[in-house]
């Protein structure tokens, strides 16, 4: 995986989302998953709101099934473990849009970068995608509702 030092300042980039779900900082996620200073802020930015995207389609029947219930905010669901202001909900919806953000970036990462660090994330990039997709599905999984494996009969 790739890792970023923290000499600069990440972005204050605040990502509206769609009422439900709460608002996602791109600085957040730079930080959080230790995304390279170097990197285009753009490109940081445009890729937490296409894994926001993804994410909100497969979870259209979560937030649907809350709202039936009166709930208009992921952040209203009661429920614990939580974390100051961030309940499960919050918190696991988060970790997978940030994991799949992640996923997105790494190919940019490695074609921008020429020094063996790239080489090295080029050469690895595909299983870490992957690793990154599986945490994001995970995490969508535990909202949901579902055991982190399971069988269904077609």
């Amino acid at each position: 995986m790739f890792s970023g030092k923290t000499d600069t300042q990440q972005q204050d980039t605040e990502i509206t989302n769609d009422g439900f779900w709460p608002d996602i900082n791109a600085g957040d996620f730079e930080k959080r998953r230790s995304v390279p200073v170097d990197m285009d802020k753009d490109a940081i930015a445009m890729s937490v709101v296409s894994a926001i995207a993804q994410i909100n389609i497969e979870l259209a029947s979560v937030k649907s099934g809350y709202q039936d219930k009166g709930i208009t905010r992921a952040s209203d669901v009661v429920g614990s473990p939580s974390i100051a202001d961030k309940n499960m909900l919050v918190i696991l919806y988060e970790k997978s849009v940030y994991a799949r953000a992640k996923a997105e970036l790494l190919p940019e990462f490695a074609t921008t970068q020429m020094r063996d660090a790239g080489e090295n994330v080029a050469q690895t990039e595909s299983e870490t995608r992957d690793s990154l997709f599986a945490e994001s599905l995970q995490h969508i999984r535990t909202i949901r509702g579902k055991r982190s494996t399971g069988v269904e009969l077609l």
